[in-house]
Order: C-alpha cells, then sequence, then structure tokens
C-alpha cells in the first residue's frame, strides 16, 4: 500500500505558514531553502527513478492483439498512458526501471515501432515539483499551482462570498472517504438552461482541477464580452474534482502522483485488496463493455456493478434533478481532443454527431487562436480507443444532452499527466476561450 503522507506536502503547508510571519526577503531565502529541500526530498524517493514512457505505435491486426494481451492479460501490470485501439494510433506506456530493457527486446522481436516518451520520468516529476513551488510564496489561492483538494475548496467558498450576486457553492454529496464534493454554481438570476462541467474523474489529471479552477474565476473576474454573453443565457455549474478522494491521494507523494482511479477497497483478486475503480466506466449506460476490466487491480476496472462508486452516484443524482442540461463536460487530459459520443462503440455514429461537430470544430478553431494549440475533434474510436461506461455516453444516451462532450486537454505527450505548473494559465486561458465560444454557438 502506497504511503499515505508527503514530506513535500507538509515541507509546502510548512512553507505558508512561515510565509504569513516573514518579510518578502525573508520569503525569498525560504523559498530557495524549499527548492533545495524539495530536490534532495525527490532525490531520495525516486519512485519513478530510470523509469520510462515509451510510445508505441502498432502497424497491423496483428500487432493490435499482441499488445492488448501483453498489456492487459499479462501478469505484468503496466500502467498504461494511453490505450491500444488500431493499427497506426499511439499507445503510451509508463515501464518500470526494471522492466525497460525486457519490454524493448519484446518490442524489437516483433518489429513493432516505439519511441522513448519520457526517458527518466522522475525527472519530470521533479520538474513538476520545483515548477509548483515558484509560485508558493504567494498568499491565498493561487491560480498558477496545482492546489490541494481543502485549498480549492476554500476557494470555491471564497469565490461565492466575494460574488454572491452571481455565485454560491453546492455539495453534491459526499465521497467514499466522507469528503464533500463542493462544486460553484455561477449565474446571473432567473431559470436558464445549465453548462455543466466537471473535472478531474481520473486522479493524476491534475491540469483538469486546475483549467476548471481557472475558468470558474474567469467568468467572475473577466471583462470579456463572450462571459457576458454566455451568462445572458445560460447557468454554469462546475465541479472542479469529481474524484476527491483519489485526487487527494495524488498529492501523498511518491508512487500517489500515478494514482488514477477512486479509492475504494476490493478484494477477489490473487493480488489481494486492490483499491479503486474507474469513475468513467463505472456509469450504467453499456457498463461494462469494450475498455474495461473486471480486475480490481487494473487502472480501468470498472467496478462490480454499474454505479458502484460514491463519487458517481452523487454526480449522477444531481445531473438527474437539473431541468434543463444543455451541456456536459467531462474534463479530461492528456490529448489535446475534443471527444464526442459514442466512447462505447466506434461504428455508428450518433443521430446527432453533425451538431456535435459544428459546435466541436468551433471550439477546435477557437483553442488554435490564442496560443495556436491544435485539437482534434471526434469520438474516442478515431483517436483514442473504445471506452464504455463513461459519463460523456451516459448524459446523451440517457438524458439526451446533444452537447456533451470530454475535452482532453495538453499536452500530446511531451509530458503527459505531469506539466509543469507554469502551463497551467495557457491551458486555462484558451480553454476558456474555447468552451465560451463553444456555448455561444449551441442552438
Amino acid at each position: 500500500m502506497l504511503k499515505e503522507t508527503s514530506y513535500i506536502a507538509r515541507l509546502s503547508s510548512s512553507f505558508h505558514s512561515v510565509l504569513e510571519h516573514s518579510t518578502r526577503e525573508q520569503a525569498e531565502m525560504w523559498k530557495l531553502l524549499v527548492l533545495f529541500l524539495v530536490a534532495i526530498t525527490c532525490a531520495e524517493e525516486d519512485n519513478f527513478q530510470n523509469d520510462v514512457v515509451l510510445r508505441i505505435v502498432p502497424s497491423s491486426d496483428a500487432e493490435i492483439h499482441l499488445l492488448k494481451k501483453w498489456l492487459h492479460e499479462g501478469v505484468v501490470e503496466f500502467d498504461i498512458w494511453r490505450d491500444v485501439s488500431h493499427p497506426g494510433a499511439n499507445v503510451d506506456v509508463h515501464i518500470k526501471a526494471s522492466d525497460v530493457a525486457n519490454v524493448k527486446e519484446m518490442l524489437t522481436k516483433n518489429n513493432i515501432k516505439f519511441s522513448s516518451m519520457i526517458d527518466n520520468l522522475q525527472q519530470v516529476v521533479n520538474e513538476e515539483q520545483m515548477s509548483n513551488q515558484k509560485n508558493a510564496y504567494a498568499f491565498g489561492f493561487d491560480y498558477d499551482r496545482y492546489n490541494n483538494y481543502d485549498d480549492i475548496k476554500n476557494e470555491l467558498y471564497s469565490l461565492s462570498q466575494r460574488y454572491s450576486a452571481t455565485a454560491s457553492t453546492f455539495n453534491v454529496g459526499q465521497s467514499y472517504e466522507g469528503q464533500d464534493m463542493i462544486g460553484i454554481k455561477i449565474s446571473t438570476g432567473g431559470s436558464k438552461p445549465v453548462i455543466w462541467l466537471d473535472g478531474g474523474i481520473h486522479a493524476r489529471e491534475w491540469i483538469s482541477p486546475a483549467t476548471m479552477m481557472f475558468f470558474a474565476n474567469y467568468l467572475l473576474t473577466s471583462g470579456d464580452p463572450n462571459v457576458a454573453t454566455a451568462l445572458q443565457k445560460y447557468e454554469f455549474q462546475i465541479l472542479p474534482v469529481f474524484n476527491v478522494d483519489g485526487y487527494r491521494y495524488t498529492h501523498n507523494g511518491g508512487h500517489a502522483r500515478m494514482w488514477r482511479k477512486t479509492r475504494k477497497p476490493y478484494g477477489g483478486s490473487w493480488r489481494g485488496t486492490c483499491y479503486g475503480a474507474d469513475p468513467n466506466r463505472n456509469w450504467g449506460y453499456m457498463w461494462g463493455g469494450e475498455g474495461t476490466s473486471n480486475d480490481p487491480c487494473r487502472d480501468t476496472y470498472r467496478g462490480p456493478q454499474a454505479w458502484s462508486e460514491k463519487c458517481v452516484q452523487n454526480v449522477k443524482y444531481h445531473l438527474e434533478n437539473i431541468p434543463n442540461l444543455k451541456s456536459y463536460w467531462n474534463v479530461h487530459a492528456y490529448s489535446q481532443l475534443l471527444l464526442i459520443p459514442w466512447a462505447f462503440r466506434s461504428m455508428p455514429y450518433p443521430a446527432d454527431v453533425a451538431e456535435m461537430k459544428r459546435v466541436g470544430n468551433i471550439f477546435a478553431n477557437r483553442i488554435s487562436q490564442r496560443y495556436g494549440t491544435y485539437y482534434r475533434v471526434g469520438p474516442p474510436s478515431q483517436y483514442l480507443y473504445n471506452a464504455a461506461g463513461g459519463s460523456m455516453d451516459w448524459t446523451y444516451g440517457t438524458l439526451g444532452v446533444i452537447y456533451s462532450f470530454s475535452p482532453e486537454l495538453r499536452d500530446r505527450g511531451a509530458r503527459g499527466f505531469i506539466l509543469p505548473a507554469n502551463k497551467i494559465r495557457p491551458s486555462g486561458e484558451e480553454t476558456s476561450d474555447a468552451i465560451l465560444a463553444a456555448v455561444n454557438a449551441m442552438y
């Protein structure tokens, strides 16, 4: 079982406490000391030292079959960042240092193309930690760093107090570990169709909650006329952290950083107790199909039955009770995609695919205008892989929400889930631009 505390997290907390009673000069000295100690601590922990992330590119159905069998049915559990789908599509896999030589040998013997996406995962994690500490001397919530859940929750309360005329918090329920799942509602009043956005359904995708927090703040503080237009038409409900227990766990340091699932314990495996189910394989629409696992120790474990995860139950009940849900956004990382239904199958396309793509293309065009970030639009089978039991398919297939989307934020693989903190603001800016352009174009 992974450790439940992190020296780095405690150090950061202590750092904030010291700064509250320090001059600016003293704060800078403490900042340098913390950076030094973080570097030493990361070097000592080195949980991912010399681990690599390989980008594998199968070129035939035979290679697809081999990779699926190897990744999903073998004794070795691989940390799959981007799963097997079809010939020519990238497969990104985190490989432990002890397995790298054997994996490369297997791929070479079978003439399967691969390249190194990340040569030393620990170095990338260290750089993320260091980048996150650079802004740590700022007091209060910092929109330019990855904040823990308590800080996110407190900032939501603070926003609702500072902008009480338009903002209020809501609680969709408690997680398995008893944490309140807090969101923020932003509206200028009246009964309006609702735009729902949630982030962090997969715990390790830190850029997702950070971007959702940026967007909430942008709606409340920006003078952008597109914000005014959107708020005239819609009410926004934003749940920055869906998988609260998993997200909290990723802030424990070490191997916990790569945690994806919930934290509910499950038995029934020859490995003993394993923790969590994939909350985006746990929805009741086409639950148990392709892209899911019945093994509690796998990252795509769908749960023992649909709706087994408390966080999924809570959001389901909340969405069912929204009288006029206009649009649903389930925000992920990484790959720079805007995904549309269906996720559970490849063909046939949904009846509303043309309208989905029309609005999706507006999103992709707008997101490219600020920083040149390139997004593609389409169903998961086209760019990633099929995945049954997801929230996007449920909101479209069960609730009839045509504008159901799953953005996959930055990047396209250079850092994957471990984006440095200086990418938060660009992601927040361009994603805010694109979401507003999309919702203002909906019929």
